[in-house]
């Protein structure tokens, strides 16, 4: 499960809690895979019974202990197992394509507004891409390996990448779309 493996990984770098892995997620990989507070405390679970994590009750003055999580030898094997085995591509879901898909009662510029829209939404996504999230990038990679920087930089390049392709598709989309024939 990505997810679980994705965890181990982020344990990799260092121990953490559930809540510095939420934050995680948040801010490095977000572009392409998220995860709910709720999901990653149920990974840690399922990963601590498995044996791929070990957890650790750390003292705090003031405050609650803190729940951290280790990975372990065990859960290092298997993160390494699962980062060299080809996965296979997964199913394509988009809500969004099935109003088009079933939009022939729309007329076309009704469908333009829906792709148009869709376009601006691609094109806020890049320029978050590649301001924030590249900033953040470049500000947390400074203190690691170039090897680990530019495998970071590879996953942002593919998110802005594949939205510059749908963009791409959109226009060419939008342009048949004002062409099909008027509603019967």
């Amino acid at each position: 499960m990505p997810l679980e493996h994705a965890i181990l990984a982020f344990l990799g770098y260092s121990p953490m809690t559930g809540y510095d892995l939420k934050k995680f997620f948040d801010n490095s990989v977000a572009h392409f895979w998220t995860a709910t507070q709720s999901h990653i405390y149920k990974a840690l679970g399922e990963l601590e019974a498995k044996g791929w994590v070990q957890k650790e009750l750390v003292q705090q003055d003031d405050l609650p202990n803190r729940k951290e999580y280790h990975i372990t030898e065990a859960g290092r094997a298997e993160l390494r197992t699962w980062l060299s085995t080809p996965l296979r591509p997964e199913p394509v879901r988009s809500a969004w394509l099935i109003q088009i898909f079933f939009a022939h009662g729309l007329q076309n510029e009704e469908i333009a507004r829906v792709l148009e829209a869709r376009r601006d939404m691609m094109r806020e996504r890049i320029h978050t891409y590649q301001t924030s999230g590249q900033s953040y990038l470049d500000a947390n990679a400074s203190d690691v390996p170039e090897r680990i920087r530019t495998l970071w930089q590879i996953t942002l390049d593919y998110g802005i990448r594949s939205y510059q392709d749908e963009i791409v598709w959109l226009d060419e989309t939008i342009a048949r779309v004002l062409s099909l024939p008027p509603i019967d």
